[in-house]
């Protein structure tokens, strides 16, 4: 059976794929450690690698989809699917931006910061899952 792939959906799984790997680097360091990475760490490092790789996937992606949004999926979905997706988008800026403030040693409120990061990324998970939900059922 011949499967129809697109760019976007190539460049969508792909950023999501990114961000589990981003998502997984300081999750699985706590869980081996049993504590929080510090900030010179090869586990914040590779954390931060992947984590603007997932960044710059979600940019593409939504370059990418730009030539689709003509297309029978996109028209039908809609608003219902584009708008968790736009979302995504500007939640992922706002979350990029806060993980960069993260990584200034003399932070003041850390505790605060790294709560936002925390409550960005599951804002963000759970907006995409929305809109590939959203997606997959066209």
């Amino acid at each position: 059976m011949w499967v129809s792939v697109n760019l976007g959906e190539i460049t969508g799984w792909l950023a999501v794929s990114l961000v589990a790997v981003a998502a997984s680097v300081p999750i699985g360091h706590r869980i081996v450690a049993r504590r929080r990475a510090v900030l010179a760490s090869p586990a914040v490092r590779s954390h931060v690698g992947v984590g603007l790789a997932a960044a710059t996937g979600g940019f593409v992606h939504a370059l990418s989809i730009l030539p689709s949004l003509g297309s029978s999926a996109a028209v039908s979905a809609g608003m219902e699917a584009l708008g968790p997706g736009a979302l995504a988008f500007l939640l992922l800026v706002a979350h990029m931006g806060v993980g960069l403030r993260l990584r200034n040693p003399k932070l003041r409120d850390r505790a605060r910061v790294r709560r936002t990061h925390l409550g960005l990324a599951t804002s963000i998970t759970i907006v995409v899952a929305a809109h590939a939900i959203i997606l997959l059922r066209q």
